[in-house]
């Protein structure tokens, strides 16, 4: 008997959020879409998604309507006796090319959750095209700081010094005053660290500087034990991969890296370029897990992130992503409450001292959404049936 999904249950969120800011954006509200998918076996699956427009160009009114239009009408043919080859099917652009990542992630996840809530580990190893699962997680969760106010990245600095915090990434892109003296704060707190191996620093400028004074500005952070610069420049990943060639230290594509095009592209720098792959930005768990396979086939470290304001049921997906993903140097997620003010699962789900993540042991993704919960933080905009 054939398993299809035959519903499309779909909710927009809106989730009180302690302030976050960058050279791109300031939020105090994580807008979400949350879908529910359920299939003609009765299982049912949740999934989630943060689009931003300035990364993939697409906003929670046009992932709704991608969703609606051409999303579902493409997923609920879909044979899930055959999980990966369905899985792998989703698309990801629309018919006049634009990129659909985000819409795709939401349905996507939601049909990762329903097959391991019917297959369990061996699912999550069929996924993974027989790889082993593995039952901890040895990366840890880095502390990301930056501020318009310097203070105020001193302060963040300290409390996740005190939480045994040891990788930190430092957003740039404030203003050359600001940025030097969030430099200063961070070095002076943590340099000899840094230096002695203890800490690690990257820093994120969020496409803020331009490609002529790159170079420069890479250069004066070397010293300062930077290990690598994500996104200095917004572009595609040919033009990345031309400015990192006249870098001292590595770039980090983020909104460069979106699509296999890009994936390949970044590979003729192999060195000079790491990958932040981040589940919502590049289209589903499946997705992001041949990204990392890909890196790790050439040596190319990555950076396995959610996106800024992702509730219990995104950071669960992350770490069953962990548990299969290879090379994984970096994670970026899982703040959970120490970010937001509500959440949408009845447990919330946050990385434990010195940025640990513990492999959860529920069903599906490991996490149940709680509809009181949702109710309280979402609204139900559309049921599209099969």
């Amino acid at each position: 008997m054939t398993t299809r999904a035959v519903q499309l249950d779909v909710y927009r969120t809106a989730i009180g959020m302690r302030s976050f800011e960058h050279a791109a954006a300031a939020r105090s509200v994580a807008e979400a879409v949350i879908v529910r998918t359920a299939f003609s076996d009765g299982t049912f699956g949740w999934g989630e998604t943060l689009p931003r427009a300035y990364v993939t160009g697409e906003t929670l009114e046009t992932v709704v309507a991608d969703l609606e239009e051409t999303i579902w009408p493409a997923v609920s043919p879909l044979d899930f006796d055959d999980a990966p080859g369905a899985l792998a099917a989703i698309l990801t652009a629309s018919p006049d090319g634009r990129c659909l990542n985000a819409a795709a992630c939401a349905v996507e996840l939601a049909c990762v959750d329903a097959a391991l809530r019917r297959g369990g580990a061996a699912m999550l190893a069929d996924l993974a095209g027989g790889r082993g699962v593995a039952a901890r997680i040895d990366v840890r969760v880095t502390g990301v700081l930056g501020s318009a106010e310097p203070s105020k990245t001193l302060k963040r600095l300290r409390m996740m010094r005190c939480f045994g915090l040891r990788d930190f990434k430092l957003k740039l892109g404030f203003g050359e005053e600001t940025d030097a003296e969030n430099l200063a704060v961070v070095s002076r707190r943590i340099g000899r660290g840094v230096a002695a191996g203890k800490f690690t620093l990257r820093v994120d400028v969020n496409g803020g500087w331009d490609a002529e004074t790159t170079p420069e500005r890479v250069g004066a952070l070397e010293p300062l034990g930077v290990c690598a610069v994500e996104q200095p420049v917004y572009g595609p990943a040919g033009e990345l991969v031309d400015l990192a060639r006249r870098c001292k230290l590595p770039l980090i594509a983020d909104e460069s890296l979106l699509t296999d095009r890009d994936a390949r592209t970044l590979l003729a720098e192999p060195g000079g370029v790491w990958w932040n792959v981040r589940i919502s930005k590049n289209g589903g768990l499946t997705r992001c897990l041949r990204l990392a396979e890909l890196a790790a086939e050439h040596g190319v470290p990555v950076v396995l992130g959610c996106m800024v304001g992702e509730s219990s049921l995104l950071s669960a997906a992350q770490r069953r992503l962990l548990q299969v993903a290879p090379g994984v140097r970096f994670v970026e997620g899982n703040y959970g409450r120490f970010l937001l003010a509500g959440d949408v699962t009845r447990r919330s789900i946050r990385f434990g001292y010195g940025g640990r993540l513990r492999v959860l042991r529920g069903d599906g993704l490991g996490v149940e959404v709680d509809p009181a919960r949702l109710g309280r933080c979402g609204t139900h905009v559309r049921t599209l049936p099969a």
